[in-house]
């Protein structure tokens, strides 16, 4: 009997996933709001394709007799499609699941609140230096199911999981090996509260493989209990790594090192090496030695690596000021990380739709290097009066206006950066859109600059 499944969402991961549900032969019904390109093509590969209220059908389908549902992670749990299934009595996975389900790899599992993308990055990057077949994907940009479905499937999936990813996972996404980076708020208007979001994030453990290995920050650097929760799920300890003492993979001083193993990797100079980013460094190493890669690779590989654009990316420098574009820092902690890993004094450009409370004052943001604040967006004034007095701000409404006023009083040898804190969406499509107005109006700035230089009489903008 032909398997049936309802795919709900023709995203990126709800259009992988009728395709391989397609090629692997099983009977598929793609819902979408409306009629797309993606969906077209789905219709034309032999999907059945209901456009309009995905409630109804849900209710349709299910009154058919049999199959499942397949959510893409955009869809709550709690939408009226969710319900509609669970009341029908259908079994509700998501695209990861579908995904591992035919895939032909082993799986290294990252999550956590921010780092995931460049520690995906660096592990698939350091294994396929290593000789090992390995392809970034999930929550990265590339969907699991994309990579299941082809002909020559690399020998390792290393896999970004987000929350919203990880609530619909089933019995078939079993992880060779697996880490939570860290947990900081984010998400909680779909999760309602950390203790759910944690749990959300922990799911990655669910059915990992005897003996693999589950990393956690160190109890010393875990404030939301994600130890002691891992405890009372598995009955069992968690392998820590971080910066302090209590952790069996620990960066110091530009070295990481596995407490009684006797081994260590010198990543002085690396992206990773500093107080923000060593401790996914540690994670790094650990997850690369589960999987047999050498010592001195793994940490060539660290010292090598090349960030992703718009994480602390160095986009140009002008009269001796750096400007570093972290669009992707869309949360408060993002934003205190890519303060304190910019090189001071920092001129921060902050500001944008706000995901979350702002929970840190204007203190907390002057340790973590930051000179002034220009704040743009529609969390401008809320920025304001959480920061001031204790910051020195400026609001400057847009981009453009904040660029130009942080270039006219940064100093040399210091850094402009963009680091929202927020989402994007109040102007710009997204993140990527945010840090390249950025990147051009920081070339702009070079042109002119270059220009002057070349005819003294040019004004300039300092």
């Amino acid at each position: 009997m032909t398997r049936r499944s309802i795919v709900f969402g023709a995203g990126v991961s709800g259009c992988a996933a009728a395709r391989l549900l397609l090629r692997a032969g099983e009977e598929v019904r793609l819902v979408s709001r409306v009629e797309t390109p993606e969906t077209a093509a789905l219709r034309a590969a032999g999907a059945s394709v209901v456009l309009g209220d995905p409630a109804a059908a849900a209710a349709a389908f299910a009154a058919e007799g049999g199959g499942r549902a397949v959510f893409s992670p955009g869809i709550p749990l709690g939408s009226p499609e969710a319900v509609a299934c669970r009341e029908a009595g259908l079994p509700i996975i998501g695209e990861l699941e579908i995904g591992a389900e035919y895939l032909r790899a082993r799986i290294v599992a990252v999550t956590g609140s921010k780092g995931k993308s460049s520690l995906v990055k660096l592990i698939a990057d350091v294994l396929n230096a290593a000789g090992v077949s390995a392809v970034p994907c999930g929550n990265y940009g590339t969907a699991l199911a994309e990579v299941a479905a082809r002909d020559e499937p690399p020998a390792v999936a290393v896999v970004e999981c987000s929350s919203f990813q990880l609530e619909t996972i089933g019995e078939r996404f079993r992880p060779a090996s697996a880490v939570v980076m860290n947990l900081s708020a984010d998400h909680l208007d779909r999760h309602g509260t950390m203790a759910r979001y944690r749990d959300a994030k922990l799911d990655i453990f669910r059915n990992l493989a005897p003996g693999g290995l589950a990393l956690l920050p160190a109890p010393s650097e875990d404030p939301h209990g994600l130890n002691a929760a891992f405890r009372a799920r598995h009955g069992r300890e968690a392998t820590y790594f971080g910066r302090g003492a209590d952790a069996r993979w620990r960066h110091v001083d530009g070295i990481v090192a596995c407490a009684g193993a006797g081994i260590d990797f010198d990543i002085r100079g690396s992206y990773f090496d500093n107080a923000v980013l060593g401790p996914a460094a540690a994670a790094a190493c650990a997850l690369l030695t589960a999987e047999g890669v050498a010592p001195e690779t793994i940490a060539a590989g660290v010292r090598a690596f090349q960030p992703l654009p718009h994480r602390m990316q160095l986009v140009g420098e002008v009269d001796g000021v750096r400007f570093v574009d972290d669009s992707k820092a869309t949360s408060i902690a993002a934003l205190l990380a890519g303060a304190r890993m910019a090189r001071p004094p920092v001129y921060l450009v902050a500001g944008g739709r706000l995901k979350e409370k702002i929970t840190a004052n204007g203190k907390e943001v002057v340790t973590s290097g930051v000179e002034k604040a220009y704040l743009i967006g529609e969390c401008m004034e809320d920025m304001a009066l959480a920061w001031a007095p204790d910051l020195d701000l400026e609001k400057c409404g847009t981009l453009d206006i904040a660029v130009e006023a942080a270039f006219k009083e940064a100093r040399p040898g210091g850094t402009i950066l963009l680091s929202p804190g927020t989402a994007s969406f109040d102007q710009f499509k997204d993140y990527a859109q945010r840090g390249k107005a950025f990147a051009e109006l920081v070339l702009r700035l070079q042109e002119h600059t270059a220009a002057a230089a070349a005819n003294p009489t040019t004004p300039t903008e300092r």
